[in-house]
């Protein structure tokens, strides 16, 4: 099976003679006057805020001219090589593989059965030419489908230029499974590669629910067709990574999770990539726009584009009908005591981890050194939430700071700052947030104070790190708060 990729000055052949071995081949025809050629590869994947290496996967890299000599490459960084075309050939050809064996939401594998790419990790563009149309062609057996955001005819993607396709992951495979709907005039696609029991109909019902709540939030659906590209895997696993018109999600259900269980955590995680499609994939921090895919993007603000996007991911479901008031709990316990039990929040705000992933990614690193930004963020994020509602009276929730961060930045193709969102906070909350942002965002082991007191007014409290309702009240405040939207 090969695979070729095209662009205006670059032509790539890619094929999986050596899939037994999980290795992919690349070859890549460079059309250039130019006497020095500087390729690039990224050194990181949006939707994971940590330098990645992927240079460390390739092996056998060399440039060779149209004649056949080869040519004089030496590398430049980790992840960049410098071609010396010093007699000025019009057409070179360059080539490598790339190891493929790590199946997850957000890398590469490959063997007898798929093909499945995240084109940030193994292509190469020209320094100076990443706005330039590609345009990948798959040569694939007959009976292959490909699974993919990007359109395509012929078993050939367009991409605009590098960001595009660096964000495009793709399946190609003989038994992926589709299945497509309707939410308003966009196209929804499920594609599931890998053996599984979910009840398509069920899904399909879930996901309308909860995908037209997020479009009210929004008013708008930015894309025609949003693809789920779920891989199914034979052993307890779970992840997820977004994508502009796309997410990829690797679940694996494990013996000890009972099914009912396994589906809620795909509703949850499938809500939260969507949700990315608006908060991050879109609103962006400023110091995130553009990426620079060869260095860090330090960022402090972890806790808006993950933080809240995982309080949102739940909240979604419950306010759509899809999840009942006890799932909804029976998750934020779980949240909360992920909380609790990271001694890190007494030594590191969650602004400083943020910042910090960049210097230990995702891993705990040294004990009690920093927090997540998923859960302090997504506890930040209902503080401010349930504060907006409170002194609105319910008139103004967070909801509006996210659709004036999505129309008056993103739609103006500017990325925010933390004045901006605290700015944002304050208008609908009447209120100044200052203090906030010095105890929950920036400061250590100072939010569950805020987080008990604003329960309390809405007739709720954490008693045993779980969340209950308290018994002096009269019907369920939160609940009904958490719904009236």
């Amino acid at each position: 099976m090969v695979c070729s990729y095209f662009a205006t000055n670059m032509k790539y052949q890619v094929s999986i003679n050596k899939a037994f071995e999980n290795f992919i081949e690349i070859e890549a025809k460079i059309i250039s006057n130019s006497t020095e050629i500087l390729l690039q590869l990224p050194a990181w994947r949006p939707g994971r805020y940590e330098l990645a290496n992927f240079a460390k996967n390739i092996r056998c890299f060399k440039a060779m001219s149209k004649n056949g000599a080869e040519l004089k490459v030496r590398k430049q960084t980790k992840d960049s090589w410098l071609i010396y075309n010093s007699e000025n050939n019009a057409e070179i050809t360059v080539s490598y593989e790339y190891y493929a064996n790590q199946l997850d939401a957000g890398a590469c594998f490959i063997n007898e059965e798929q093909l499945y790419v995240n084109p940030v990790h193994c292509f190469m563009y020209e320094v100076g030419k990443m706005e330039e149309q590609f345009e990948v062609k798959l040569n694939i057996p007959s009976d292959y489908k490909i699974a993919c955001q990007l359109p395509s005819s012929n078993n050939i993607l367009i991409a605009n230029n590098f960001d595009q396709l660096a964000d495009s992951p793709f399946i190609a495979s003989n038994t992926l499974q589709h299945h497509e709907f309707k939410v308003n005039n966009s196209n929804i696609h499920f594609w599931f590669q890998g053996k599984h029991e979910i009840d398509i109909v069920k899904l399909e019902a879930d996901t309308k629910a909860y995908t037209a709540l997020q479009i009210d939030i929004f008013k708008e659906f930015p894309c025609t067709d949003y693809h789920f590209l779920y891989q199914m895997l034979p052993t307890a696993f779970r992840h997820g990574v977004e994508h502009a018109d796309s997410t990829v999600i690797a679940m694996g259900l494990g013996k000890e999770m009972l099914r009912d269980d396994f589906y809620n955590s795909l509703l949850a995680i499938s809500s939260h990539e969507l949700f990315h499609m608006w908060n991050v994939k879109r609103i962006r921090p400023a110091s995130m726009l553009p990426y620079d895919f060869t260095k860090e993007n330090y960022s402090t603000l972890g806790y808006i584009y993950e933080g809240i996007t995982t309080y949102y991911g739940d909240l979604m479901l419950l306010r759509s009908g899809v999840w009942s008031w006890e799932q909804y709990v029976e998750s934020w316990n779980d949240d909360f005591l992920r909380h609790i039990s990271n001694s890190g929040n007494n030594n590191y705000s969650v602004a400083e981890s943020s910042f910090d992933t960049w210097l230990d990614g995702y891993v705990p690193g040294v004990a009690a050194r920093k927090v997540s930004i998923y859960i302090e963020g997504m506890l930040a994020a209902m503080i401010a939430d349930l504060t907006i509602i409170k002194n609105s009276n319910g008139k103004f929730s967070l909801d509006n700071v996210m659709h004036d961060l999505y129309h008056l930045f993103y739609k103006n193709n500017k990325g925010y700052t933390e004045n901006d969102y605290q700015a944002l906070l304050e208008k609908y909350g009447q209120e100044s947030f200052e203090q906030f942002f010095a105890k929950n965002i920036w400061g250590k082991n100072n939010l569950i104070a805020d987080l008990q007191n604003i329960l309390t007014y809405f007739g709720c409290s954490i008693n045993n790190n779980k969340l209950t309702k308290d018994q002096n009240s009269e019907n369920n405040l939160l609940f009904n708060f958490l719904l009236s939207r």
